[in-house]
């Protein structure tokens, strides 16, 4: 018995102490982390940011789940990845809700080095999680020092008629009629096991980069277009698995893009002050197994010579003669003995950065709707959808023989093809044609690499035999923003609309977001900043619109003056611009910040706020701005600019108090304050008549500013409400405002008590509204009511934005940006029988679902964890999950009834809340 208690003894003693241990473990969590994202991506290889921002994003079984406190762990390699070796920043708890863009404040980050982290968070009761699965970051190059290559181009002009014998270098003013755009490779060795290899890389204007024969990435258009003057991006490949033991060999393909435009136009692009010869800035760096590290850089070293494509335009189009490739030009055995020494040319002058956007793809591909014979070897091609990208040809043809494609948004009433909407700012002849000569061996694919289009028809020209829908696909292409956002509901025009809406959306915004596809291009800033909303609403836009905002730094002038399309190659700073359209600089930091808790770009372009609102102070004569672009393109009534402009100076200063506030600028925020108080002055002394009180700009447009832009004084505010309303029900034409008005009345309007009005001339197809358009066959937004200019434009374009706002009823809460708390508060709109949204955060997603019974509305939630939300509802009785709400069930914080609705606060998780209402109200009065 001793002797087996001697044995027993220790293993008891170990067992009370494990208990004793156990007693005092926290409890885990029902939180799950689902994601973790740096600078709001998923393993992300190119940031350059010093603190990058840290966000997870959380599951829980539980509802009214939040996060009292975190521990970020980030180190060098996998293996530290532990509370006790985490050698880059171990946080320790924090007691903090924050779960959204947390900087980064541990040691000194390096270029090109991983870095990989996890987190853990404490929930509501204390309970701890799990550290979620590690993800991992990478930094691009940080300093100039990082960079080993040189920007190489090739000799000035190449010699074709000597290309089989020699490729020469001419005198910089040889004309010859072709202008082919350069080939570059370099031939190296890989003598070691590889553990990495990648590559960073910019091509200008764009570029394709080949290794051993494969096309890295399915992305195109890159680098972003950027003023190359200010910025020039690049592009982090990671090319391991292409690499092969022995002889490899690099291949750049470049195309002109905007860095070398081509094409005579009215903004003056190809006087640019960055333009310049194609040129490429390549470095690769191989780690071996071993820890080794060999560079290839773009020197004098690499080869050069003449591309099959011979002609490339943004705007023009592109020629590619395929009797003129090098078969086998990127593989390692391809004989370059003939070709030419590159030259080492100086670069743009911008500085280097990492390009953290997501790229430009092919999203789509329509095979054609219609296919008419319209002459000896010409057809038209209908795709049935206009928008941004060109065609894919799959075909074979005689050598030498060429086809062309031409590309446009409408058709003559005969049936040809018709620009004339599309093509009068630019001076060449050539317009949207793409053209390609077949080299004559068996089935030949191919597609533009370097441009794209607007359209929806294309003629086809020097087509030998039939055509048919295998030998063409239109490619749609935008930046791929990787979101699930939706909106729909029970009415087809309604769903129509939003789906127009999404098409232009996309089809203007091509690395930068622009007014159309077709004639221009230009990132103009009016249209960008209408329609933010409907973008941040639609897609995950944070990195995109980001780097447009910086664009917009990169133009303003020394004394605070912006132009009206960013980038620019000088053009727009005399017109094109004013309030109205400068409004981009803050509405859309402002954006980000409420939608998605962004207080980085806030600081970012605050000086340039300050620049801006001293140059536009300026321009006020005793508070009034009369200067620049008004409603552009009404129906029919202008509304004076000086009324637009003075609002736009007053919500620029208001904007500017709140930025300053974030900041803790108490000085600027209260100047701030005071000037936007004596510019609402203003306004109200000059536009109302002293006597009567009445508006003297008594348009839909100006009306819906004065409510809008919050300058009409408090005592007006019903009374212009009301106006308003009388102007839009009473108008002999449906609508009759313009793009300024398009967002100022539907909002106004709704925020008034009167969401039924703005459903009522959205949902119509009478003239001027967005549901003509649709009668007449529209399948994304125009430029102008009545279809005469450009058929894809986004400038129109919030009304998206409303559906999201109203009819699903999703509203951000400035207090708590980000959606940390935000507003459910649906419009039943009679004619709707249900809708469903799905609205993508920084911490999950937002669900909302509505539908009608004979007696009751149903509204099922889905509230992410880390927030809650406030549902507004018309009084009525009320059912939470089936019962009264009761304070004491899980996730319902608050239920009141005040001022005849329902408001209840609820935290995460998914909810059935029904209400029960009379049939009168459930037809009519809502």
């Amino acid at each position: 018995k001793g002797n087996i208690m001697q044995k027993i003894l220790p293993l008891l003693f170990v067992l009370i102490i494990m208990g004793s241990s156990c007693s005092k473990k926290e409890s885990v969590s029902d939180i799950s982390i689902k994601k973790l994202l740096c600078e709001n991506q998923s393993n992300p290889n190119h940031i350059d940011n010093l603190h990058p921002r840290l966000t997870w994003i959380m599951d829980a079984k539980s509802k009214g789940q939040f996060q009292t406190a975190y521990q970020i762990l980030v180190a060098s390699s996998k293996d530290l990845l532990t509370e006790k070796k985490a050698d880059m920043w171990n946080t320790g708890k924090v007691i903090s809700s924050a779960s959204v863009l947390v900087p980064y404040k541990g040691k000194k980050l390096h270029s090109g080095e991983n870095y990989y982290f996890t987190v853990r968070i404490w929930d509501k009761k204390g309970n701890v999680s799990e550290y979620a699965r590690p993800a991992v970051w990478e930094m691009a190059l940080l300093t100039l020092d990082d960079w080993h290559a040189k920007w190489i181009s090739a000799p000035r002009v190449f010699d074709w008629g000597k290309r089989d014998a020699e490729i020469k270098r001419l005198p910089p003013d040889s004309k010859v009629p072709d202008d082919p755009l350069p080939l570059f490779r370099k031939s190296f060795e890989v003598d070691k096991p590889v553990k990495s290899a990648k590559v960073y890389i910019s091509g200008l204007g764009f570029y394709e980069l080949y290794v051993n024969g494969q096309k890295m990435g399915d992305h195109m258009l890159v680098p972003a277009f950027t003023d190359y003057s200010k910025t020039v991006l690049y592009e982090v490949l990671d090319i391991t698995e292409a690499l092969k033991a022995g002889a490899n060999a690099m291949g750049v393909m470049v195309g002109n893009g905007w860095y070398n435009p081509v094409s005579n136009d009215v903004w003056s692009f190809s006087r640019a002050p960055w333009k310049a010869d194609p040129a490429v800035l390549c470095q690769l760096e191989i780690t071996y197994t071993d820890g080794e590290k060999k560079w290839i850089a773009s020197d004098t070293s690499w080869k050069c010579a003449p591309g099959p494509i011979i002609f490339s335009s943004v705007r023009l189009g592109e020629s590619y003669d395929a009797t003129k490739e090098y078969e086998g030009w990127t593989q390692p055995d391809f004989d370059d003995r003939k070709w030419t020494d590159v030259r080492v040319v100086r670069g743009p002058e911008g500085k280097l950065k990492a390009m953290n956007i997501p790229p430009v793809k092919i999203m789509k591909e329509l095979l054609p709707q219609t296919i008419k014979h319209m002459a000896h070897n010409t057809y038209i091609v209908d795709f049935g959808q206009n928008m941004a990208g060109f065609v894919k040809m799959k075909a074979s043809g005689r050598r030498g023989e060429k086809i062309s494609f031409r590309y446009a948004e409408k058709l003559t009433p005969g049936g040809e093809l018709d620009q004339k909407n599309i093509n009068p700012f630019v001076a060449d002849s050539r317009f949207q044609t793409d053209e390609y000569t077949f080299k004559g061996e068996g089935i030949e694919q191919w597609h533009p690499r370097f441009n794209y289009h607007g359209f929806r028809y294309v003629e086809v020209k020097g087509w030998e035999g039939p055509l048919n829908e295998k030998n063409l696909t239109a490619c749609f292409i935008h930046t791929d923003f990787n979101t699930t956002n939706i909106f729909s509901c029970s009415l087809p025009l309604i769903n129509r609309i939003q789906e127009n809406t999404r098409w232009s959306f996309g089809s203007n915004f091509i690395n930068i977001p622009t007014d159309c596809p077709q004639r221009e291009k230009n990132g103009w800033t009016g249209d960008a900043q209408l329609a933010s909303e409907t973008g941040l609403f639609n897609y995950n836009m944070l990195t995109s619109y980001e780097k447009w905002i910086h664009d917009i730094l990169d133009a303003q002038k020394p004394n605070g003056m912006l132009p009206g399309i960013v980038p620019t190659g000088g053009w727009g700073y005399h017109w094109g611009n004013g309030p109205a359209w400068d409004y981009a600089l803050l509405i859309i930091p402002w954006n980000l910040y409420l939608y998605e808790g962004d207080r980085k770009i806030i600081t970012e372009v605050y000086p340039a706020v300050k620049k801006y609102i001293d140059f536009l102070s300026t321009k006020s004569e005793n508070g009034i701005v009369s200067w620049g672009l008004g409603d552009w393109c009404p129906a029919r009534t202008k509304t004076p600019e000086k009324v637009t402009s003075t609002a736009y100076y007053y919500m620029d200063l208001v904007l500017a108090s709140k930025m300053a506030s974030l900041q803790g600028l108490t000085e600027d925020q209260n100047a701030y304050i005071k000037l936007a108080n004596n510019v609402k002055e203003a306004f109200n002394r000059d536009f109302f008549d002293h006597q009567t009180g009445k508006f003297l700009y008594p348009t839909q447009t100006g009306l819906g500013c004065a409510l809008y832009m919050q300058i009409a004084d408090a005592d007006k505010i019903k009374e212009i409400t009301e106006e308003l309303k009388k102007a839009v029900t009473t108008s002999d034409l449906n609508v009759d405002f313009g793009i300024l008005g398009a967002k100022y009345v539907p909002n106004a309007l709704s925020k008034y008590g009167y969401p039924s009005v703005v459903f009522h001339f959205i949902n119509t197809t009478r003239y001027p509204g967005w549901g003509n358009w649709i009668k007449q066959g529209a399948t994304t937004l125009w430029e102008c009511w009545d279809g005469t200019s450009s058929r894809n434009h986004i400038m129109f374009g919030d009304v998206s934005a409303w559906f999201y706002k109203n009819l699903a009823g999703i509203h951000p809460d400035e207090n708590n940006p980000g959606f940390k708390h935000f507003f459910i508060e649906p419009y039943f709109a009679p004619e709707i029988q249900w809708v469903r949204c799905t609205k993508r955060t920084a911490y999950g997603d937002i669900n909302v679902h509505w539908l009608k019974n004979r007696d009751s509305i149903e509204l099922n939630v889905s509230i992410p964890v880390n927030t809650n939300v406030s549902v507004i509802l018309p009084a009525g009785q009320l059912l939470v999950d089936g019962e009264k709400p009761d304070l004491k069930k899980e996730g319902i914080i608050r239920f009141k009834s005040e001022n005849n609705k329902n408001w209840l606060d609820l935290g995460s998780g998914n909810y059935k809340i029904v209400e029960l209402i009379p049939t009168a109200k459930h037809v009519g009065i809502l």
